[in-house]
């Protein structure tokens, strides 16, 4: 009866790692294939500094 109940915890805690680790894997597909659709990030093409504050023309 022991060895019963001890198999069945067992395959109990198997079974819920089992499950989590399905859960964690669709939950890792649906961030990569998110970051995958999103658009790129444009990059700054402009060569200027920029200055943070008042600016000044210079005469």
């Amino acid at each position: 009866m022991t060895t019963a109940l001890w198999l069945l915890a067992a395959t109990a805690v198997v079974v819920f790692l089992v499950w989590r680790l399905r859960r964690a894997n669709h939950t890792l597909d649906t961030i990569l294939r998110e970051e995958r659709e999103r658009p790129p990030v444009p990059l700054n093409t402009d060569d200027e500094p920029h200055e943070v504050g008042r600016h000044r023309r210079d005469p």
